[in-house]
């Protein structure tokens, strides 16, 4: 399976569970063994493909305003380089999100409780 088939399975299922579920936090495993070139797995993802599903998963906790987990999980790339690459794209993900404009002009902000 390649990036269109799974980013197109990711999206329909998240946006499934965000529309039946109201979760208080979202624990994300942002594997790196989908990769193409990693030696366990059984997907073929692109590198390019691996960023587009971290964006995805961290812009929907930030636009449902759910607090997200990262765990990193996987990575048996040929080369070591790739798996780290693939590691700091999340990291970036991560980053790019919250950097986003959390919550809209006149939107009430969550507060912890």
């Amino acid at each position: 399976m390649g990036d269109e088939d799974y980013m197109a399975i990711l999206e329909k299922n998240l946006h499934k569970t965000f529309q039946d579920f109201s979760p208080q936090i979202l624990f994300y495993v942002a594997g790196a063994d989908p990769y193409r070139d990693d030696q366990l797995g059984g997907l073929k993802l692109t590198i390019e493909g691996l960023a587009r599903r971290d964006a995805l998963v961290c812009d929907y906790a930030r636009r449902h305003r759910v607090p997200l987990a990262i765990t990193f999980a996987g990575g048996y790339a040929r080369r070591v380089e790739e798996t780290v690459r693939i590691h700091i794209g999340t990291i970036l993900a991560a980053r790019d999100a919250a950097g986003k404009e959390k919550f809209p002009r006149g939107a009430a902000q969550r507060t912890p409780g």
